[in-house]
């Protein structure tokens, strides 16, 4: 039964290889309805939203191939003198009853991947993702029929096809794949300033879908996509602004994860300042934000500028107290030092006294759990700048440092040693650091100390590094 179905939509199928037919759209539907899969498998209609009268088909077609031209046409038209005859036209002509009607629990239930398949046929072949506004195949009916309507009439079509581009954006991936082709992705992005925030929502949320499957990111890159979703987030007024908000920073997650290149793009188009606004506004938004922010810092030079600029840094100052992105913060803070240009701004604004006791502040007061996380970053961070190091080491780090060398794991002491030979090597009173924290006396307890349960390797480092330590402070407490 399986085989013989297969073999029923393999001729439609073979339609999503070839580029439509250059003929007009009702005789190329006119040749999909003579295949036997059609006609023995009229289940699939429903997932188009369908009648049994097959020309509502062709109606579909043409409203999907014309989206933009409604938009657009539709807005304009008014008050027309004409408008309840022409209304009416519209109602016999182009709305037939079963666009717009319920599906029976039977049509729902064909949703198997074979149904799936042959809608992604149906689709593809039929040219309801691939017509070209304004060409011989579709434009000139619906242009016509467009024309004669007035903008209740058009706002209807419109919400008809997003809720149709919907579904499909939510079916698998043979059928998302069909929606990233780039004429029907390029289409949808020119349409977002044109149409209203509920359709708007709607299209939105078609992209938030694609984004999600990882086979429609580069489809999405290749269209623009990042260019074209930032400029929503600039709508502060109105309807289901909050929404749409939601659905563009979902999608901007999905394209920008683990990705530099998007994320860079995503900087050059201005998503900075925005994600800002969420994070500084306490906005419900504030988490799907504050990743995207903390990935900036490792996108690119450029990113890293413009989160400078925009006082990025103090927004990673001010996650230091929030423990679930302290950790993330600090490694940003780190990424940023670490790239600072010749100008030096990146240091200067963390030498500042407020951002100086911050660090510190989270060094002492980080929760043990994340403590062995911290280091790295630290170690980073005064390694890099010596001007850096010398303010935290004066301002109670050394003594924070020398206090945790009792730590349990091999890792974090040996981190803790490179951490206290770092800030020796720049204190401006070495004797001094050396004689009120006992430092000699520690190190001493480290090289003799013998702890069970832990592996030999990193033990045997750490009394290496406390050896060496000591060695350097013998000779300077000597001269």
């Amino acid at each position: 039964m399986l085989a013989s179905q297969k073999e029923q939509i393999r001729p439609l199928l073979s339609l999503l290889d070839k580029e439509p037919p250059s003929r007009n759209v009702s005789g190329q539907l006119d040749y999909v309805h003579h295949l036997s899969a059609i006609e023995r498998h009229e289940s699939i209609l429903p997932l188009l939203h369908a009648s049994t009268e097959r020309k509502t088909n062709g109606e579909l077609d043409l409203l999907m191939a014309e989206f933009a031209e409604v938009s657009r046409q539709g807005r304009e038209i008014g008050n027309a003198d004409f408008n309840g005859k022409l209304s009416k036209r519209a109602s016999k002509k182009v709305l037939p009853q079963s666009v717009g009607s319920t599906t029976t629990s039977n049509d729902c239930a064909s949703t198997s991947g074979v149904a799936s398949q042959t809608a992604s046929g149906v689709l593809s072949g039929s040219g309801v993702l691939n017509a070209r506004p304004g060409s011989t195949t579709s434009s000139g009916l619906l242009s016509q029929m467009v024309s004669s309507l007035n903008a209740d009439v058009a706002r209807e079509y419109l919400e008809k096809v997003a809720d149709l581009l919907l579904e499909f954006a939510q079916a698998d991936s043979t059928v998302k794949s069909y929606m990233c082709s780039q004429s029907l992705l390029s289409r949808l992005f020119q349409m977002f300033n044109k149409i209203e925030a509920r359709i708007l929502l709607k299209i939105l949320k078609c992209i938030n879908h694609l984004s999600g499957d990882p086979h429609c990111l580069e489809y999405l890159q290749r269209a623009d996509a990042i260019k074209h979703l930032i400029p929503n987030l600039e709508l502060h007024e109105g309807p289901f602004v909050s929404q749409i908000h939601n659905e563009v920073l979902s999608a901007l997650f999905n394209l920008c994860k683990i990705n530099k290149r998007r994320q860079e793009q995503a900087a050059e188009n201005g998503i900075i300042p925005h994600l800002m606004h969420f994070i500084m506004s306490d906005s419900p938004l504030k988490q799907c934000a504050l990743p995207l922010l903390c990935d900036m810092a490792h996108a690119s030079r450029n990113s890293r500028e413009q989160l400078r600029a925009h006082g990025g840094l103090d927004i990673y100052l001010n996650l230091l107290e929030d423990e679930a992105w302290a950790v993330t913060a600090l490694d940003s803070l780190a990424v940023c030092l670490a790239h600072d240009n010749d100008h030096r701004k990146v240091e200067q604004a963390l030498l500042k006294k407020d951002a100086i006791q911050k660090l510190v502040k989270f060094f002492q007061k980080c929760p043990e759990q994340y403590f062995v996380n911290i280091l790295e970053p630290f170690l980073k961070i005064i390694t890099k700048s010596s001007r850096i190091n010398t303010a935290m080491a004066t301002n109670g780090l050394t003594t924070l440092l020398i206090s945790r060398l009792d730590h349990q794991d091999a890792i974090a002491r040996l981190n803790l040693l490179k951490l206290i030979k770092a800030v020796y090597e720049h204190h401006p009173r070495p004797k001094q650091l050396i004689v009120e924290n006992d430092l000699p006396q520690k190190l001493q307890n480290l090289i003799e100390e013998r702890r069970d349960g832990q592996r030999s390797g990193g033990q045997v480092l750490v009394k290496q590094m406390a050896t060496a330590l000591l060695k350097a402070l013998h000779i300077n407490t000597v001269l």
